[in-house]
């Protein structure tokens, strides 16, 4: 997901006018941080590799925080900060959730997409500073890929199944049908009233009609690496729909 958020962000900074080339190396460079030092804070329980993560993630940690720096001299300061301290709070929630329910947990993995949705605004924000609505990329993206969560929870779920009635699909799917339900409506609405283009509306479509239709038709042991391909095909045209229509702004 962290790919798929950068280039929301990115696409999103270039469609709105930006031009710092230097910035978009700045925003990679951090995203490429993000998953080895997710890693290896991962395993600082692990008794055998406990010590090496620590060490590794302390390295880690000083080049972002050498990268952070940069940043800040070179994109709008005060609201860099701003998803700076975001992500605080959210990689703080992440960790409570994790200690609390799990890394598997649903709670724990909604909190770790939201601090990767954060990837959007700081590509933008380096890209072309802070122009219209780059704001609203975190959200925007939190909404879309968050939603794969429960979505292929359920998925994985069913494999234990051999049969199960449209009944018993639709309770189990209640969770992820209800979100992309809320998300499109929420994006809907939101053009209707003119506050982001209509194209960002429509790249919540084909998840919505993916997830209708997964939880709709009857199947047994659906394959994982199917639905790991489908949500990378979905992902990426949600970001390129998204970051062109956040790019543009309402009309």
């Amino acid at each position: 997901m962290s790919i798929h958020a950068l280039m929301l962000g990115v696409i999103a900074g270039f469609v709105s006018g930006g031009e710092d080339f230097v910035g978009l190396l700045l925003a990679l460079a951090l995203a490429t941080l993000v998953l080895p030092i997710s890693g290896a804070v991962s395993v600082w329980t692990h008794p055998k590799l406990a010590a090496q993560a620590r060490r590794r993630t302390a390295g880690l940690a000083a080049i972002f925080a050498v990268l952070g720096g940069l940043t800040l001299v070179r994109g709008p300061a005060g609201e860099l900060l701003a998803v700076g301290a975001a992500a605080a709070i959210l990689a703080g929630g992440y960790a409570f959730a994790r200690t609390l329910k799990g890394p598997r947990s649903t709670p724990a993995q909604l909190a770790a997409i939201a601090c990767i949705s954060l990837l959007a605004p700081l590509a933008w924000l380096l890209i072309a500073g802070a122009s219209d609505q780059w704001q609203l990329s975190a959200p925007v993206a939190f909404l879309a890929f968050g939603a794969s969560v429960p979505y292929v929870r359920e998925r994985v779920r069913r494999r234990k199944f051999k049969t199960m009635t449209l009944g018993e699909r639709l309770r189990g799917g209640i969770l992820t049908l209800t979100w992309q339900a809320l998300a499109l409506l929420a994006a809907v609405g939101s053009a209707a009233s003119g506050a982001i283009a209509p194209l960002v509306a429509v790249a919540f479509i084909p998840g919505a009609v993916k997830t209708t239709w997964a939880i709709a038709r009857p199947e047994s042991r659906p394959p994982i690496r199917h639905i790991g391909y489908v949500e990378t095909v979905l992902s990426t045209l949600f970001a390129v729909l998204a970051g062109i229509g956040l790019g543009l702004g309402p009309p």
